[in-house]
């Protein structure tokens, strides 16, 4: 008996960009431009392991390809993330 597929999670951490932000930065507009092309992505890896939970097995190989490509795609996220914000830090510390 195959058991239901858990759902890939919401990111976290990831969002809290202002409008007031995106409007005034262009860097910022770009990486919440990455942000929601993610969270769409999410939207449809969740879509798909729904239909192989519901047992439409022939979208398996299918779920299986974007939760390895979502997994990858957040781990670039967080990485240019950490890189920005050590970018930041060095800014405000030859600022003083």
């Amino acid at each position: 008996m195959i058991e239901k597929v858990g759902g890939v999670q919401g990111i976290t951490g990831l969002t809290g960009i202002t409008k007031t932000t995106k409007k005034s930065l262009p860097g910022v507009r770009d990486f919440a431009k990455i942000l929601d092309e993610l969270q769409q992505f999410e939207q449809q890896t969740n879509s798909v392991m729904k239909e192989v939970a519901s047992g439409n097995l022939d979208k398996l190989p299918e779920a299986i390809t974007m939760a390895s490509q979502l997994d990858l795609a957040v781990q670039m996220v967080i990485q240019v993330r950490n890189r920005l914000m050590e970018g930041f830090q060095e800014f405000m510390r030859i600022a003083m």
